[in-house]
């Protein structure tokens, strides 16, 4: 699934998993089929919310996210309004079975925006009709005079990689490279890895130069486990991280150096990279060869379509 809107529930869910919030992608706001699309977060009355971008959450957050080939319109602004006005009175309180009158208070409902670049058109409009727009933090807005808390956030506008790198993998920000380290370097366990995935395949398409560059860096200082893990996973969002020639040269490198003894490591660590997995087999056969037969499987790297063509090398 690759979709951006997806994508920025993975990231707003790894941007706010150590607050205390529920967060729901989508609701249906009547047992017709009236259905808004944005995402909705609850939060009970007396917890505090510590990431910058939740400071002006209430107890109902309605979040309107625009991908970044799109953009916050006219139309959208009012339009969020209208999800909050409808989610107020159509939606049972968060503590209660069924809907009653005024049980959701207009004082507990706050609206977001999230877009990858300032909607100037939007910001001007506002300006005109004498709305008042404050940025006391880079890349939040805070939006006055309506009767509910309203904040932008532009996503390439964000600053701080260490709490806001989730959201800044999102879009063309000026700190991209650092914000996908960080997701890198913050993969610590197993249950990780889905979110942690998905964050790398959105990345990719804002700039798979980049993203790869930051995978090749981090190939030694992920587990083999991770490693593995990460290759196949963007191998089927057909995204590539090596090249044969990246291959050869990586094999080249390796021989140079005349690590006699790591030898047979690298060329099967080689070999995974470009089959993905290797039966134990063949492992042994690679571990039992002696240099000069590592040296051939080397100097025929692209000859070696699957990995059963190894077996002609050391057998000879």
């Amino acid at each position: 699934m690759n979709d951006w809107h997806s994508d920025f529930v993975t990231a707003i869910k790894e941007e706010l998993k150590d607050e205390k919030v529920e967060i729901k992608q989508e609701e249906y706001l009547s047992k017709e089929p009236l259905r808004i699309d944005v995402i909705i977060i609850k939060k009970e009355k007396d917890v505090k919310i510590n990431k910058k971008i939740g400071q002006i959450f209430k107890r109902y957050n309605i979040i309107e996210y625009k991908s970044p080939d799109d953009y916050v319109s006219i139309d959208d602004y009012f339009k969020g309004l209208g999800y909050v006005y409808l989610y107020k009175s159509i939606m049972n309180a968060y503590d209660r079975s069924r809907k009653e009158v005024d049980d959701i208070k207009i004082d507990e409902l706050t609206l977001t925006f999230v877009c990858s670049n300032l909607p100037k058109k939007l910001m001007s409009f506002l300006e005109e009709h004498k709305i008042k727009l404050d940025n006391s933090d880079n890349g939040v807005y805070y939006i006055d005079n309506e009767w509910i808390p309203v904040q932008i956030i532009v996503l390439s506008e964000l600053e701080d990689v260490e709490e806001n790198y989730p959201l800044m993998v999102l879009s063309n920000n000026m700190h991209f490279r650092n914000a996908i380290e960080k997701v890198f370097s913050s993969i610590n366990e197993a249950k990780e890895y889905d979110n942690k995935i998905r964050l790398i395949e959105a990345a990719f398409r804002i700039d798979p130069g980049i993203v790869s560059e930051v995978i090749k860096m981090y190939a030694d200082r992920l587990s083999e486990e991770q490693m593995k893990y990460v290759i196949n996973n963007l191998k089927e969002a057909n995204f590539k991280i090596y090249t044969e020639e990246e291959l050869k040269k990586s094999m080249e490198k390796g021989i140079e150096k005349g690590f006699e003894k790591g030898m047979e490591n690298l060329v099967i660590r080689l070999l995974k990279k470009k089959f993905n997995d290797i039966p134990e087999k063949y492992i042994k056969l690679i571990e039992d060869a002696d240099k000069k037969t590592l040296l051939q499987i080397a100097d025929n790297i692209f000859e070696i379509n699957k990995i059963e063509d190894i077996e002609k090398y050391i057998v000879n």
